[in-house]
């Protein structure tokens, strides 16, 4: 079963991921996922939190990213682990009520469900080590 808060971060990267596909802007992507559905307040409210926040700082959030890649480029990560990214590191840096052990669980979490196969080990280990190097843990 998915909770509130997991139902908010889902509707949060499936809102990003448009951007990263150049679609659309993230606030109008949420908007259309909205649409004729019957979603939590609370839901809709924390995906519109990590949607703003995610958007606002996207530019900053993927130079912290692209600091702890290593063997790989930021080119050649696929548009959903870039959402995911955005979305989790996001509440990393902007959401410090949120401890960082839940945001990178529940970003492996999505990921399993949303990305490919590898997804999850890849977005675990740079979430990680960010958080490390943020001090955050």
């Amino acid at each position: 079963m998915e909770t509130k808060r997991r139902l908010g971060r889902v509707l949060a990267v499936q809102s990003l991921y448009p951007v990263r596909i150049n679609l659309s802007q993230p606030m109008e992507a949420l908007q259309n996922l909205l649409k004729g559905k019957e979603y939590s307040k609370e839901s809709v409210e924390f995906a519109t939190q990590l949607v703003e926040k995610a958007s606002e700082h996207l530019d900053e959030i993927d130079e912290v990213v692209k600091k702890v890649i290593e063997n790989w480029e930021w080119d050649r990560v696929c548009a959903m682990d870039k959402a995911i990214l955005g979305i989790a590191v996001a509440e990393l840096l902007y959401f410090p009520e949120i401890p960082p052990k839940v945001v990178i669980d529940e970003a492996i979490e999505i990921a399993q469900e949303y990305s490919t196969e590898k997804s999850d080990k890849f977005i675990n280990g740079l979430l990680d080590r960010i958080a490390k190097d943020k001090g955050f843990l």
